[in-house]
């Protein structure tokens, strides 16, 4: 399923292929959807070697200003006065190549403002969630910042040791993930059904598509 030679990259029309491949893999099949950054990023890094573009996963803290309201942010970092989380670690996973860092998670923000409000009972608006982020690096703002300024600002820092944790202790990336990651890249139109929408609609469950896609993040 993989391309047997190296095409040329077009960012301007691979990116959005690359990110809708990956939506409807995650959305169709995750079983740890908005918690599954790691898997985006590792299957997007095998997607452009195959490219032929050079990237480098990157672990660490994020932040997303998603609206204007005082409580429309999304942190995934440690913050002053946070109570200890056992067995857990507050992070980030994302790609960069050459200056600029991509993130292809991004569409997860209103989903994970969901799941949020639900924990704390809060209203998150948002009016920022793009489909992916491939933005240059210089771009990034402080955290503090996206937490009192505008909606549209994000914040990312690597950290080795989150890095080293996660790359450790993460497992090899399954081949049929990764192959039908390139089967929804080479097809833009396929529908996509797996067992995330087998609880919604069961009329929708379809041969077309046997897959699963296992987070490990």
């Amino acid at each position: 399923m993989r391309p047997q030679s190296i095409p040329k990259f077009d960012k301007k029309n691979d990116l959005p292929r690359i990110s809708s491949a990956l939506r409807r893999l995650a959305t169709a099949a995750s079983g740890n959807l908005c918690s599954d950054c790691y898997i985006h990023a590792a299957i997007a890094q095998e997607m452009f070697t195959s490219l032929g573009v050079a990237s480098k996963l990157i672990a660490g803290y994020a932040a997303w200003r998603v609206g204007n309201g005082d409580g429309d942010v999304i942190i995934h970092a440690p913050l002053p006065n946070m109570p200890p989380q056992p067995g857990g670690v507050a992070y980030h996973v994302w790609l960069e190549v050459e200056n600029h860092l991509i993130d292809f998670t991004t569409y997860q923000l209103r989903r994970k403002a969901a799941q949020m409000d639900k924990l704390d009972g809060g209203t998150t608006t948002v009016t920022w969630c793009p489909d992916y982020l491939a933005v240059p690096i210089k771009s990034v703002s402080p955290l503090q910042a996206v937490i009192q300024l505008r909606a549209g600002m994000y914040f990312y820092k690597q950290d080795m040791a989150i890095e080293n944790l996660i790359v450790s202790t993460a497992q090899p990336l399954d081949d049929y993930d990764v192959n039908t990651a390139w089967l929804l890249y080479q097809n833009q139109e396929l529908c996509v059904f797996g067992p995330n929408n087998m609880y919604h609609d069961e009329q929708f469950i379809r041969e077309d598509v046997k897959w699963g896609l296992r987070g490990h993040d």
